[in-house]
């Protein structure tokens, strides 16, 4: 029998994307979860073996595909499953996990994150040049009247060294209620500029997030599916493991640094990724 792979090690490096880890929740350690019988209903037996309730479960996966996370806490009977029916038990949650993402307990989950996760467009207004102007004509003008108070209860000697401050001061003052300032001219153009880049990353936010978090919920589905399956077809079944210091390590170190997604899928095994298969791949097909 092949051994299983242990937990990611800790340098394996995190990477941001739109990841596969709801898939991997279907279609790998979560395929080894639970029975589905034909009438819909799960056996209340196996909800009590595994500690968990359809509810939760229903919970779960609603997390792991909106969070991007594989939500499986309290699930720590997983592996007192046996391996040849893990299949089967695969194929019966791709089943109810279909049902469920196409209820409107799912939908109004899914908007409500696609909404949270909207970019809000940069606020405030451009400031006109006069307006800059008189801001700072009156930023100064407090600053001025502040260090006057405070220098006549400081001894000669401190008023002298602090008044080629309070001269700069007074020339800034001129030279802002100049019509033509230079200075004003440049915070003004600043102004401008950081708009413009501001402007643009959020454009560019927003496409991100129009491509990521689509209107229709089912195009946020398949693009996780189809990454499950891109993803899995790349996973070593065959691949050895050696046990090190009470933990298992891939023979190949090159494996060691795999995500821990394609991890997942290596121990769920050959067996059920070639279950689910086809069950996703025609999932995916269907899908707008």
């Amino acid at each position: 029998m092949r051994k299983m792979a242990g937990p990611a090690p800790l340098m394996t490096p995190k990477k941001y994307l739109i990841r596969v880890p709801a898939a991997a929740f279907l279609l790998a350690v979560s395929i080894i979860l639970f029975s589905f019988v034909v009438s819909d209903k799960l056996s209340d037996d196996l909800w009590k073996q595994l500690g968990i309730s359809q509810q939760d479960c229903s919970e779960k996966i609603k997390k792991s595909f909106l969070d991007n996370y594989l939500h499986h806490e309290g699930l720590s009977n997983l592996k007192n499953i046996a391996l040849n029916d893990r299949p089967a038990l695969a194929k019966g949650l791709l089943a109810y996990t279909r049902q469920y993402v196409n209820s409107p307990a799912f939908k109004a989950a899914y908007e409500k994150t696609r909404q949270e996760m909207k970019s809000s467009e940069p606020s405030g207004n451009q400031r006109s040049k006069e307006e800059i102007r008189q801001q700072m004509i009156t930023d100064i003008k407090d600053a001025l009247k502040r260090m006057e108070s405070i220098m006549k209860t400081l001894p000669a000697d401190q008023q002298k060294a602090l008044q080629p401050v309070l001269d700069l001061r007074r020339k800034n003052l001129e030279e802002y209620a100049k019509p033509e300032s230079k200075e004003i001219e440049i915070m003004y153009e600043a102004q401008v500029s950081q708009r413009k880049r501001e402007m643009e990353q959020y454009e560019q936010n927003l496409k991100n997030w129009e491509r990521d978090y689509p209107a229709d919920y089912r195009g946020y589905i398949k693009t996780r599916l189809q990454n499950y399956l891109d993803l899995a077809k790349t996973v070593d079944f065959s691949a050895t493991v050696t046990e090190v210091n009470g933990k298992k390590r891939f023979d190949n170190k090159d494996y060691q640094y795999k995500s821990n997604d394609w991890k997942m899928i290596y121990r769920a095994g050959k067996e059920v990724y070639e279950a689910t298969k086809a069950f996703a791949e025609q999932w995916v097909q269907e899908l707008p």
